[in-house]
């Protein structure tokens, strides 16, 4: 199948909610582009509510709007107006209250005999378990929306979850079949819908993959993107600090600051500690100073208070690697152990065994020594996919040199080879 039939493919499981005029603001999984005058009264409150939430000011006003909607029945019983005033309460951070507005749309009566309003509900909860860490609920949930195919829902939008689910429980070869079975490589059109959340998955799988020039192009391609439609608020796509992240792994570093502290600014505007600690998980590893471990230690206590364990854990995890890079081998061992508890409690076991292979580490003959520059260099450019004859052209080395760095670096790290890079290698040595 060709990539543009493949797009078809895609664009036939979504339809457009109102005729095609001029866009009115970004409200993910609908297209709105019609007059907001001639919406009805709950769904139009909704509209203004994601508007003012885009643009990442009044967050107490967002969630008075939000729950207005949804306490009134005749808005309750529509499908786009409690969808999007839930996603909204995502944004504010307020995980409970979206969770069990959620419970009480799956007892209405609209909502437990309407195929459309369900798969609305299966993503929404599916969003909800994702922040909260439940990476496999989230999986099973858009599985079972998109095999729907006779109900009309946001397809690009459950496809970009679903990629950014599996990404986060290690299952990259699946993530990948889900991108080419959508037809959602390569160049994507400019009108497809979502197509900010659909850059921002493929990002994170790039990421993930070891392609980090890949991930950088398509995150700041998805801000671009969400520029374009008036969205400031990082709560919507925090595209910056992950494409921060891929800059440091490729060695941009005034780039990957610049980005996460301008995610930061926007982040303490908005106000909501799941947003601002995801900030300061980019900034303090974009900084690489003294302020590194505050600012992660301040991220992780934000990230518990706004109930963000997917993001909870990997900034353990990666303020325990700081710790023990900076000699603090009780301090990092107390954070990777902190992490691991986190995943177990979700109930994800690639992030389990992370964990595991990272305090193995430090349990090794080498007591978790950190690599040397080199080691990281030619482990950074391994895990890319280079050979080792090109390692060594690339970095003007012998071949045998690259052999040794490379033995090196599987002893200190406790693993057996290339494949096992990917997970070794955490954001610090990247």
């Amino acid at each position: 199948m060709s990539d543009r039939s493949r797009e078809k493919s895609v664009r036939d499981l979504w339809r457009p909610a109102m005729p095609r005029r001029e866009l009115v603001t970004y409200t993910p999984g609908l297209l709105l582009t019609d007059d907001a005058r001639r919406l009805p009264s709950g769904l139009r409150t909704a509209v203004q509510c994601i508007e003012l939430a885009n643009l990442g000011v009044n967050r107490a006003i967002v969630t008075e709007q939000a729950e207005r909607v949804l306490q009134s029945d005749p808005a309750r019983a529509d499908a786009y107006g409690p969808w999007l005033a839930v996603l909204a309460l995502y944004y504010t951070g307020d995980v409970v209250s979206a969770d069990a507005q959620c419970e009480r749309l799956a007892r209405h009566p609209s909502w437990s005999e309407s195929a459309r309003h369900q798969n609305l509900l299966k993503l929404l909860r599916a969003r909800g378990s994702l922040i909260s860490g439940d990476a496999t609920r989230a999986v099973d949930l858009l599985k079972a929306a998109l095999a729907d195919e006779a109900s009309t829902f946001p397809a690009c939008l459950a496809i970009a979850w679903l990629i950014e689910a599996l990404v986060h429980l290690g299952e990259l070869d699946q993530a990948h079949e889900v991108l080419l079975e959508h037809g959602l490589v390569g160049r994507l059109s400019a009108h497809l819908p979502d197509r900010p959340h659909v850059l921002a998955a493929r990002g994170a799988l790039h990421m993930a993959m070891g392609q980090f020039q890949h991930a950088v192009d398509d995150y700041t391609a998805c801000g671009r993107t969400l520029a374009a439609l008036n969205v400031v608020n990082s709560a919507v796509l925090p595209w910056r600090s992950r494409a921060a992240f891929g800059a440091l792994a490729v060695q941009r570093y005034d780039l990957a600051l610049a980005l996460a502290e301008d995610e930061l600014i926007a982040a303490r505007k908005w106000g909501s500690a799941r947003s601002v600690g995801t900030a300061l998980h980019a900034v303090a590893i974009a900084r690489r100073d003294d302020s590194s471990v505050p600012l992660l230690e301040e991220a992780v206590q934000l990230l518990d208070l706004g109930q963000a364990r997917t993001e909870l854990t990997q900034a353990l995890y990666d303020l325990g690697t700081l710790q023990v890079e900076r000699k603090d081998v009780i301090g990092g061992r107390s954070r990777l152990e902190a992490a691991g508890a986190v995943a177990r409690e979700c109930g994800n076991a690639y992030w389990v065994e992370r964990v595991r292979q990272a305090l193995t580490r430090l349990s090794g003959p080498d007591n978790g020594r950190a690599l040397t520059r080199q080691e990281i260099k030619i482990a950074q450019l391994a895990r890319a996919g280079y050979s080792n004859q090109r390692i060594a052209e690339t970095l003007f080395l012998a071949v045998r040199t690259v052999e040794f760095h490379l033995s090196s670096v599987y002893r200190k790290l406790a693993i057996s080879g290339r494949r096992e890079l990917a997970t070794a290698l955490g954001s610090v040595a990247a």
